[in-house]
């Protein structure tokens, strides 16, 4: 028996999932069996369900599936399990309070198992069980990855691994989970992927007064242009393409120098 990391009770321990088991289920169905992504604390590409085991069965199988349950049923309503996601924009329905913890979720599982940005989730806890409903020390907002079109070249070599259109475009479902680089000193923001969806998680340093925390808001959607602010008074927003592709929110964390020759190694096959 060891401590549950969320609900602090002793108990049995389960593996919880940091990306949702509906993830890899839907690239397994269209033939992606093999998954892999960058751990950072291993420092190396892995293969495999990513999946951190200090959870309790009540808190993953009752509590945080119920999170996992409503985000699931929001995005396959905007049509995003597609091997190549082509809207300009989707309307999504949700509700704020089980969208927003999920999303607390994907990010606090990320930290753990990565080391960072640990200090700046671990504070919600209670807000993620539905403990507390105080919602002020941070904002999430959405957008949509702009489909890529490959030059003729491209798609030939690279088109049947893309799941290229028949326009030339590509926009693959492809998950990831990162943390932003941000100009504005007092937020911190966790990225999250699924398909061609960007969510983000800004969290404000503690402390602020409310004004403040408005300001950043404003600047931070402003460098981040495109990206939808998800309101709590709301239960429907209109989420729009971003200027970015898949590609273009790669590039930050897969060219980092400790990254860069295990993704080279990869793609040559060895």
């Amino acid at each position: 028996m060891s401590i549950c990391t969320y609900c602090g009770q002793e108990g049995r321990l389960t593996r919880e999932h940091i990306l949702p088991s509906f993830v890899y289920n839907y690239q397994y169905s269209i033939g992606k069996g093999k998954t892999s992504g960058w751990r950072e604390k291993p420092q190396r590409i892995v293969e495999g369900e990513a999946v951190i085991k200090d959870v309790c069965e009540r808190c993953n199988n009752v509590v945080l599936s119920e999170l996992d349950a409503h985000v699931k049923n929001l995005l396959e309503k905007a049509g995003l399990f597609t091997k190549c996601f082509l809207k300009e924009y989707v309307t999504i329905d949700y509700n704020y309070n089980l969208l927003s913890r999920w999303l607390l979720k994907v990010a606090f599982n990320s930290s753990r198992a990565s080391g960072r940005q640990l200090r700046v989730f671990d504070k919600f806890k209670n807000v993620i069980l539905g403990k507390s409903s105080d919602f002020s020390e941070f904002v999430i907002s959405a957008g949509l990855f702009k489909p890529l079109k490959l030059t003729p070249e491209q798609k030939e070599e690279y088109g049947k691994y893309l799941d290229v259109d028949p326009s030339g475009y590509v926009n693959p479902f492809f998950p990831r989970i990162s943390w932003s680089e941000s100009e504005l000193l007092e937020i911190s923001v966790k990225q999250i992927v699924i398909g061609a969806f960007i969510f983000h998680v800004v969290v404000f340093e503690n402390g602020l007064p409310r004004e403040r925390r408005k300001q950043l808001a404003r600047e931070y959607l402003n460098i981040c242009e495109g990206m939808t602010l998800i309101r709590k008074n709301k239960s429907q927003a209109k989420i729009i393409q971003t200027q970015l592709t898949f590609i273009d929110s790669m590039q930050h964390h897969m060219l980092r120098p400790e990254v860069e020759p295990h993704l080279a190694k990869l793609l040559k096959g060895v």
